[in-house]
């Protein structure tokens, strides 16, 4: 009897272990979305990558770090570090787990924005007194500043060429959107509205800025036409939304809810506006970052 106990249990792990093989078997030959966000499930801010097709998890195995974004290739993110003095940018392999720090300086480094390009890191400091916008090599060198205004300059976000920024910034007063041609620095205004408009994030076709902004109250997700710079709502609700990212395909909107407390990421269809949660389990998450590949 004490034997064959022993050989089922042996014969149930052999199983289970065949099944998470095949599940990683099929993770890596049907490739899903993959997605990073922040979340305080230990009670200190850490960072999970997710394979929403297979719900395949990584918990990056360090705290304090928040603000993920993916190199074009998605095999490494670039993430916001938190210190006693406080803010460094660094980078984390997936493949190897090595992590290289990208900014040593006693300041505040923040809203790390990889291009599509590959070649820049953008970020917000306020290593030189005001805060503006930065750029770095992902090996740590090059780094160059951006904006020299004396407002303040934060939230970056490329443009699909690589060629622009968008940002959202207090030097009219108020915070709204404005964008920069980071070779020749030439700026322009992009919103103008009392109520402050953050969080900005470029279209995969470069036609439209998704952002938030409390224009009508509560938080909510609003576009911006480039063209003619148009806003137009997308999702506003009596709730707290922000932080808004397009899907890589350009066909929907994820954004961060405050529902009782808990974030939850929500996701917004382009062309029905059908609204659904994106299931990441129980978790509170925010900061969701796409990998684009």
């Amino acid at each position: 009897m004490h034997r064959s106990l022993l050989r089922l249990t042996a014969l149930i792990l052999i199983l289970i272990l065949i099944l998470m093989l095949l599940r990683y078997l099929l993770a890596l030959l049907l490739p899903a979305p993959i997605v990073a966000y922040m979340t305080l499930e230990t009670g200190l801010p850490i960072v999970v990558v997710q394979d929403l097709r297979h719900r395949l998890k990584e918990r990056l195995d360090f705290d304090f770090f928040t603000d993920p974004s993916f190199a074009p290739d998605g095999a490494r993110l670039a993430l916001t570090a938190y210190l006693n003095f406080g803010s460094d940018i660094v980078t984390y392999d997936l493949t190897s787990g090595r992590m290289q720090r990208l900014t040593d300086s006693v300041a505040i480094a923040e809203s790390p924005a990889w291009s599509p390009d590959g070649a820049w890191i953008a970020y917000a400091s306020n290593r030189e007194g005001d805060n503006n916008i930065y750029i770095i090599r992902p090996d740590g060198s090059e780094r160059r500043r951006v904006t020299t205004h004396q407002a303040g300059d934060r939230q970056p976000a490329w443009s699909p060429d690589s060629a622009s920024i968008a940002f959202t910034s207090n030097r009219g007063g108020g915070w709204n959107l404005y964008s920069i041609d980071w070779a020749s620095g030439e700026a322009r205004q992009l919103t103008n509205h009392g109520a402050p408009d953050t969080s900005p994030d470029w279209s995969p076709d470069g036609k439209r800025i998704v952002f938030a902004s409390g224009r009508d109250g509560a938080s909510a997700i609003y576009l911006l036409e480039l063209e003619t710079l148009k806003v137009e709502p997308l999702v506003v609700a009596a709730r707290y939304d922000s932080l808004p990212k397009w899907r890589p395909d350009g066909g929907a909107v994820s954004f961060a809810r405050s529902v009782d407390g808990v974030s939850r990421i929500m996701l917004v269809d382009l062309a029905t506006g059908e609204l659904s949660r994106l299931d990441l389990g129980e978790v509170s998450a925010d900061s969701l970052a796409w990998a684009r590949g």
